[in-house]
């Protein structure tokens, strides 16, 4: 169900009751101004603006240790995903603009064929932030272990086919 106040929310953070456990568990969270279920609470308490202009969407890794953790089942990845997109969408300054070109960089990749080419994805993410020669060093350890692909990946078969659908739902 989504929160009927802000419709681009594709979860109810009303269900939240603050046991701050989706914050405890979060890997990221020294680095962040307000914590998830900080973000939640701005949320459900209707002040969206202090999480959209907050570093802490910026910085979430997606790595769905809160929304494992939720006793509510609130996908508060989601949530993130959401804040980000409408971020975007507003065109509100990103306090983390490196991070926004690495959304952009990892997305447009992704769009390719639905599935990242990391050797592509980090060139390109390198050459928006100005420093080509980025992690240089670490690129001889991921080739030989096999990390590190020179060509891309195959496409998902009907990838584009779903895109599509997903992006222009009335086509």
């Amino acid at each position: 169900m989504v929160n009927s106040s802000f419709s681009y929310l594709h979860e109810n953070v009303s269900y939240c009751y603050q046991c701050s456990k989706c914050s405890a568990g979060c890997p990221v969270a020294d680095d962040m101004d307000l914590l998830p279920h900080q973000i939640i609470h701005s949320l459900a308490i209707g002040e969206d603006s202090e999480a959209l202009k907050s570093h802490t969407i910026w910085i979430c890794a997606g790595c769905y240790t809160c929304s494992v953790r939720c006793p509510n089942d609130i996908n508060i990845t989601s949530v993130m995903d959401d804040l980000r997109k409408k971020s975007i969408t507003l065109n509100l300054p990103s306090p983390k603009p490196e991070v926004l070109k690495f959304h952009r960089a990892f997305i447009k990749d992704m769009q390719r064929r639905g599935r990242v080419h990391e050797l592509r994805f980090m060139g390109e993410y390198n050459l928006k932030i100005g420093k080509p020669f980025n992690n240089i060093e670490i690129a001889p350890k991921m080739f030989l272990k096999r990390r590190l692909k020179v060509l891309p990946p195959k496409a998902i078969k009907g990838f584009k086919t779903w895109s599509r659908k997903l992006w222009n739902p009335k086509n």
